[in-house]
């Protein structure tokens, strides 16, 4: 990150932490030159200060809190703005300093125009991306064919969908889901994206940003707090961003290896490992949350019930093995026969914490989340699929993450 996009508040906080280390330096140094009278102290060379030895979570997580700031002062102009770029009447008066127009009722008043109409329906689609991951293709697609993709990939660099572990999402099999309006087609490429291949390079690694930046910044930060909480937003931001690469990938913008590459990431991030000895400690999200709630192993199951969280595991592993079976990730037919060790890995961690293989029925409900197969390649994806992933009655499984002992 360039040092010129870090606020006030964290470089006064970087340069305090270097005073302390230089505070501490000297404090050495001047115990060493007072051991032992007249013998003059040795000379140390000063060393540069190394932001990786000394501090780097505090660090971390200041340049995290900085980039969070931005963000939410990004979104606070967007939602100032209308879809076409132009500043909406609360906008305005934000900036001239007086209130917008309202009705009697209290609320805004309706849009005078289509144009009007378009952009709100515009920033109402940004907020539910943003919020939830939903429709982030969709709203990417209209971005592109109305602005062009120059304007898509800045709007990619800077896009970003809510860290959240207040347990709001989408991903449990409760509540009522909103269809979105226009069905998406896959194999459909806008006539923006056929006009633009030259540019296919940029946008591949503006998609590549977004997808890293998730990765980083929600994933892992759920990772590391490993609250329950946050199921449902891990589950809708690994699925949003996971659709996106998988969807450019088949319009020929992305590339086999790297799609892969980021959907195993995932896929280790969400499950990780459990020790086998107790100075060890877990990785992953899933993991993590096992480790910290095993005296409470059934309402922990049950939790993951609710979430669906084996219909999930074994959507993304569909996914990761349809990319692996086609280049373009078009055809799923011999996808059940792909990465088998990626299968087993998950296969083995859903039994040690107690969870058995989802059937085709809860995987075809996770890949439903994802709004991006018609019908009938849905029942291409799960066809065979608790064949392929079933577990044998009393197969003995080894544990993850055995080491020797010590």
């Amino acid at each position: 990150m360039n040092i010129a996009e870090l606020t006030a508040s964290q470089l006064r906080q970087i340069f305090a932490i270097k005073k302390r280390i230089e505070a501490l330096r000297s404090q050495l140094d001047s115990i060493r030159g007072g051991e032992g009278a007249g013998v003059e102290a040795p000379s140390f060379a000063r060393r540069k200060f190394n932001v990786t030895t000394v501090s780097k979570r505090e660090l971390v997580e200041a340049l995290e809190r900085a980039m969070e700031m931005r963000l939410a002062k990004a979104e606070a102009e967007s939602k100032a703005t209308t879809g076409n770029g132009r500043l909406s009447a609360a906008g305005k008066a934000a900036t001239k300093g007086r209130p917008a127009k309202v009705n009697g009722d209290g609320n805004a008043p309706e849009p005078a125009n289509e144009e009007d109409r378009r952009g709100s329906r515009g920033s109402g689609r940004e907020t539910e991306v943003r919020e939830t991951g939903r429709g982030l293709v969709e709203h990417l697609d209209e971005i592109g064919s109305q602005q062009g993709h120059a304007q898509l990939i800045q709007h990619l660099m800077s896009l970003g969908i809510h860290y959240s572990d207040d347990g709001a999402g989408r991903s449990g099999d409760h509540g009522v889901q909103v269809n979105i309006r226009d069905p998406f087609n896959p194999d459909t490429m806008p006539e923006w994206l056929k006009v633009s291949r030259d540019q296919f390079p940029a946008l591949a690694e503006a998609v590549y940003s977004f997808a890293d930046r998730h990765r980083n910044r929600v994933l892992r930060r759920h990772e590391r707090t490993a609250n329950i909480n946050g199921l449902s937003n891990f589950i809708d931001v690994m699925a949003a961003t996971s659709k996106v690469l998988f969807v450019y990938l088949r319009r020929g913008v992305l590339t086999q290896p790297q799609v892969i590459a980021r959907i195993r990431d995932y896929i280790n991030i969400f499950t990780g490992t459990i020790p086998e000895y107790r100075d060890e400690e877990a990785t992953g999200y899933l993991a993590r949350i096992y480790s910290s709630h095993q005296g409470n192993p059934e309402q922990l199951k049950k939790t993951f019930e609710k979430h669906n969280v084996p219909g999930h595991l074994g959507a993304l592993l569909r996914v990761a093995q349809v990319v692996r079976g086609s280049a373009d990730g078009s055809d799923a037919s011999n996808a059940g026969s792909q990465l088998p060790m990626l299968g087993d890995q998950i296969r083995l961690f859903e039994n040690r914490i107690g969870l058995g293989g989802a059937s085709a029925a809860r995987i075809a409900r996770a890949l439903e989340h994802y709004e991006m197969l018609t019908d009938q390649e849905l029942a291409l994806w799960t066809k065979g699929v608790a064949v392929k992933r079933g577990v044998e009655p009393g197969a003995e499984l080894p544990l993850l993450n055995k080491t020797e002992p010590r």
